[in-house]
């Protein structure tokens, strides 16, 4: 969380997180592949406009995080990636997808 609070505070963005009753029946896995629709409306419910959702894993081959994003946006669900970076750079990638994307400059 603090992360994502670190990211967004420079674009004078707001992140919102839902309760953990708010998740209930979707684990690690329902969460990665769920569609986005179902995410922005789980969102909506956390007070935000719409989800931005992503998995972060350790590499030891990378020496750092992998991080996946995505976020839809117009009716198109946008992905991207960032590999072997920091736990920070990995929520920086996150957002900085995600207001290129929201800006309508297309793919990060």
């Amino acid at each position: 969380r603090e992360s994502f609070v670190n990211a967004t505070a420079p674009l004078l963005m707001h992140a919102s997180f839902p309760k953990s009753g708010q998740l209930a029946g979707l684990d690690d896995k329902a969460l990665r592949n769920a569609d986005m629709a179902r995410l922005d409306r789980l969102a909506k419910k956390a007070g935000a406009v719409q989800a931005l959702a992503g998995s972060i894993v350790w590499s030891d081959k990378e020496l750092g995080w992998i991080a996946d994003w995505r976020l839809s946006d117009r009716g198109k669900t946008y992905r991207w990636q960032v590999r072997g970076v920091s736990f920070d750079e990995a929520f920086r990638a996150a957002i900085k997808g995600a207001a290129q994307i929201l800006s309508g400059n297309g793919q990060p």
